[in-house]
């Protein structure tokens, strides 16, 4: 049974005041359930004490991760987010890394609380009361932090690659084709398989010139704006590096399924003038990122949300926001006129549900 937000509480605070024994009158207080993604359990907390006869409290946020692969996971956004960090990229500041299960039943990370919005939500006001402004302003940040990300130097990730040199221009399509092979076969979603032809006939139009790092689930809502204006990105559990078109596929997707075309090319129009160049091929990688969001998918109901990783609540978010996938399945169409009477039927009957 998993912990309660108390005894969560209770335990951490014990914990923090064995690693921080010259803290004075160390407390937890005010820890909260923040979780609203499909990976994370994620809470906030003050953490006070007293330091050389001041008091002192900060704003602290522990992730912890469900499913499988945890400490794989949490061990890596810990060293993401410190890199860049120590890059000059805006994340929040890291101060505690724990893979030891038996302190709080799964590994964990504490690291500072931005406060601010959530600019997904800033977003979605602004397109409401159709404040084309506000909307073009918040694109601006999106895409200046976007480009930011894809420039910086891939080896500022701690990789362990033992063949650079293996990192041809199709290096990372390569890898991407085989993943979706295996599972596709294991896993007997052959009905995906026409989507996945597709991409190996085009695989010329994924020749890749740089390699970036690359966030993969980059969109408003993991980018927190302060009261004073500074953009913070959030949410690293799944960095890599690769070919940037795939990130921004990815971005592309998730806008054009949530909201509107309009919105999606917007977000492309303004990452190509920030980049300053044309970004080339970017339909080839709105299909790859539609065969993850449905392989994704299909992953989930066949395996269960833990078990992919996911919290609980993911299904009903799903079968909640099923329009989307109706969405994404219309782009597909649009872009490479493949039909699949199964996958139509798996998305109705989503939303049936």
């Amino acid at each position: 049974m998993p912990l309660s937000v108390l005894r969560i509480s209770e335990k951490l605070e014990e914990y923090l005041r064995k690693i921080y024994p010259k803290y004075e009158l160390a407390k937890v207080s005010d820890l909260q359930s923040l979780a609203k993604g499909w990976e994370t359990e994620l809470f906030s907390f003050k953490f006070i004490y007293e330091k050389e006869n001041k008091r002192i409290e900060e704003q602290l946020i522990l992730r912890m991760y469900p499913g499988t692969n945890q400490e794989e996971k949490t061990e890596w956004e810990y060293k993401v987010l410190t890199s860049l960090f120590n890059a000059g990229y805006p994340v929040p500041k890291t101060h505690i890394l724990e893979l030891n299960k038996k302190v709080l039943e799964k590994p964990f990370i504490v690291m500072d609380r931005i406060q601010g919005e959530d600019m997904g939500g800033l977003f979605l006001s602004a397109a409401e009361e159709n404040d084309q402004e506000t909307i073009l302003s918040i694109v601006k940040v999106l895409c200046k932090l976007f480009v930011k990300l894809h420039n910086i130097e891939w080896q500022a990730l701690p990789l362990e690659i033992n063949d650079v040199g293996a990192l041809n221009p199709y290096y990372f399509i390569n890898r991407k084709i085989l993943i979706y092979e295996k599972m596709i076969n294991q896993s007997e979603y052959h009905v995906l398989q026409p989507i996945l032809d597709w991409l190996i006939e085009r695989k010329n139009d994924a020749y890749s010139k740089k390699i970036s790092i690359i966030h993969r689930d980059f969109h408003p809502h993991n980018i927190i704006v302060t009261k004073e204006g500074k953009a913070f990105v959030i949410d690293w559990p799944s960095c890599s590096i690769g070919d940037y078109r795939e990130d921004l596929g990815w971005s592309l997707l998730l806008t054009y399924a949530y909201t509107k075309k309009e919105f999606r090319d917007m977000i492309l129009e303004c990452y190509e003038k920030e980049r300053g160049s044309k970004v080339e091929n970017i339909d080839y990688f709105e299909v790859l990122a539609i065969l993850r969001r449905f392989t994704d998918i299909m992953n989930i109901f066949k395996f269960g949300a833990n078990n992919s990783g996911m919290r609980e609540e993911v299904i009903q978010q799903i079968k909640e926001t099923a329009f989307h996938m109706k969405r994404i399945y219309e782009l597909l169409e649009e872009i490479t006129g493949i039909k699949i009477p199964e996958l139509e039927e798996f998305i109705l009957n989503l939303d049936a549900n």
